[in-house]
């Protein structure tokens, strides 16, 4: 299950991570995910080279090329709840035999045909787990060019290994809603391992009806996915199958028209995150939006003012506090003041980390990562975000989102907060 973080901090503050599930995602290269295991594969073992390579992704080997993981954390990233240790070990150690053949979505007139195991070396010790990663895919797992966004959150909800694979499968296309056709027999020996008991289905009807309608429903049921199979055939016969693919909708979300995803669009140019972008045409009158939009552009076109840094900053002052309309109107957008004293910044700032925590849980998981990455390489090792991060890390993370989300504040702003302080006194 996914872990949650404590509700409260010993100030009184809330959490960023807290009754939300801590962002889990991690970017999976295209040849691992378009693989075919000579064996078949297991649940846990799958859950368990999502986990390897995740890891993999996020923390440096050792100066010999080997990877170390503690068992316990490992458990919990695979959402292992039994305290049946040793199938854990025998799991990973069979993984470690498992040969796949790689990228076998790509013409095979323009790829080399290889085959390795994943996972060539694996120690198992008293508490910790060892390994390494094979040489053709090192690089490939650790620096992924292309690849598709994997959520660890979602794995660990599924309970069965085809309803896993097939996800991962539609994964990579979900931005374009259809994944490739493929003939069945090969899918079926993606999905099953490429043995005798995918040989078991020599009939198409066996494995729709044992292995792809379930997990479809799994799928549908389970994931941030929902998925249709199409199948082509010949006469009668199928001959390969594609899968219609929709990431679902929150409740609130609208069906965007040509002028709302033009706005979308523009905002992403701007600097927002997509997930923000959306919400915010969403939840915002498109002529307020693009208003905003315009006076930011002007903005960052005017050649005597200094250089724009943060123009996502600027767009989301500009729609809050109405800058265009005032703008619009012949008047100032903001009268100029001395800035105030520090202790007011500093409750100013204090006053964003809520907002700036909601804004974060409204983010789609892959932004949230993306976030968290922009974070990490600027802040100091111990005060970077991990799976188990301190207090004293969540705290500089909402303090850091508050800047680069919002950009510095204003002397007028700051002014208007003091008087609104002073006035909520009185």
């Amino acid at each position: 299950m996914a872990r949650r973080r404590a509700t409260q901090s010993p100030e009184g503050q809330i959490s960023l991570f807290a009754s939300k599930e801590t962002p889990d995602a991690f970017r999976k290269a295209v040849q691992v995910l378009h693989s075919k295991p000579k064996q078949p594969l297991s649940l846990l073992q799958r859950k368990l080279g999502n986990a390897w390579a995740k890891h993999a992704i996020e923390n440096s080997a050792d100066a010999n090329g080997w990877w170390v993981l503690g068992i316990k954390d490992l458990a919990e990233d695979v959402g292992f709840d039994s305290n049946n240790r040793q199938y854990l070990k025998e799991s990973a150690e069979a993984l470690m035999r498992i040969v796949f053949e790689w990228d076998v979505m790509s013409p095979t007139n323009k790829r080399p045909w290889k085959a390795s195991v994943m996972f060539p070396e694996v120690e198992i010790h008293a508490d910790v787990i060892r390994y390494q990663i094979s040489s053709q895919l090192r690089e490939l797992i650790v620096k992924p060019e292309i690849y598709a966004v994997i959520d660890m959150n979602v794995v660990r909800r599924f309970r069965r290994a085809s309803s896993l694979a097939i996800w991962e499968f539609c994964v990579r296309f979900e931005k374009i809603s259809r994944t490739t056709e493929v003939q069945w027999e090969q899918f079926r020996d993606m999905v099953l391992g490429e043995t005798a008991e995918a040989r078991t289905y020599q009939e198409y009807k066996y494995f729709k009806a044992k292995v792809l309608k379930p997990a479809i429903a799994e799928v549908n049921s389970e994931s941030n996915l929902t998925i249709e199979l199409v199948e082509s055939k010949i006469g009668k016969r199928v001959t390969s199958l594609r899968f219609e693919v929709h990431k679902k909708m929150v409740a609130e979300e609208v069906v965007e028209d040509a002028r709302s995803l033009e706005a979308i669009g523009e905002l992403v140019r701007i600097g927002l995150l997509q997930s923000e972008a959306r919400r915010v045409v969403r939840d915002t009158p498109l002529q307020d939006v693009k208003a905003a939009i315009e006076y930011t552009k002007r903005r960052m076109q005017d050649k005597r003012a200094e250089k724009l840094e943060k123009p996502a900053a600027y767009f989301r002052h500009a729609l809050q506090h109405g800058y265009a309309a005032t703008e619009d109107a012949g008047e100032a957008p903001k009268r100029k003041a001395t800035a105030p004293k520090v202790d007011v910044k500093e409750a100013y700032l204090q006053s964003q980390l809520a907002d700036a925590e909601r804004y974060f849980h409204e983010l789609d998981p892959p932004d949230q990562t993306q976030l968290i990455d922009r974070y990490n390489e600027q802040a100091l090792p111990p005060l970077r975000l991990k799976k188990k991060s301190s207090r004293a890390a969540e705290t500089a993370f909402r303090r850091w989102l508050v800047g680069d989300t919002w950009g510095e504040p204003s002397a007028a702003e700051l002014l208007d907060f003091a008087q609104k302080m002073l006035a909520e006194k009185n």
